[in-house]
């Protein structure tokens, strides 16, 4: 069998540069994902078991967006970033403790991180013309801007 890629014809070069792409996203996705964890885990105030439980199911949907990132780039016949080294070189969302962070302050930074993600995708997107031969892809980054416009939107409720 020729084609390794479990989709149409691409070039290789198109293939390497979103694939790169998809990997900075997984690298983020990972930060951020890293990032909801912590705040779950360090969260207190007087809304501590709603924004708990809020911060619960947040973390768990990223871990489904980064596996469905990684398997995006399998299909694509590449190999997603898988070590926690390669995250690291990879990611642009910082890191930060949430040990001295009120609730709101970390909200607000993970509303943030989801719009750097969602820029992110949208200057991709609207720019490229990578994604002629593969909407695969194109149409898999809406999907998950669409998801990240939701969770922002959620975090973003809870200052106003």
């Amino acid at each position: 069998m020729k084609n390794t890629r479990a989709v149409g014809e691409i070039s290789e070069s198109n293939v390497k540069e979103i694939t790169n792409f998809l990997n900075n996203i997984l690298a983020n996705e990972f930060a951020l994902f890293t990032k909801t964890l912590n705040y779950h885990w360090n969260i207190k105030g007087p809304r501590f078991h709603s924004l708990h439980n809020f911060l619960d199911e947040h973390y768990h949907s990223l871990l489904d967006v980064m596996d469905d990132v990684a398997e995006r780039v399998r299909i694509l016949g590449e190999t997603p970033n898988s070590t926690v080294k390669e995250m690291k070189e990879a990611m642009e969302i910082g890191e930060r403790s949430g040990r001295d962070l009120s609730s709101n302050e970390m909200i607000e930074d993970l509303f943030k991180a989801h719009i750097f993600i969602q820029n992110d995708i949208k200057e991709k997107v609207n720019k490229e013309t990578i994604f002629s031969k593969d909407p695969g892809t194109e149409d898999f980054l809406v999907g998950l801007l669409q998801k990240h416009e939701m969770m922002s939107w959620m975090l973003k409720s809870h200052l106003d």
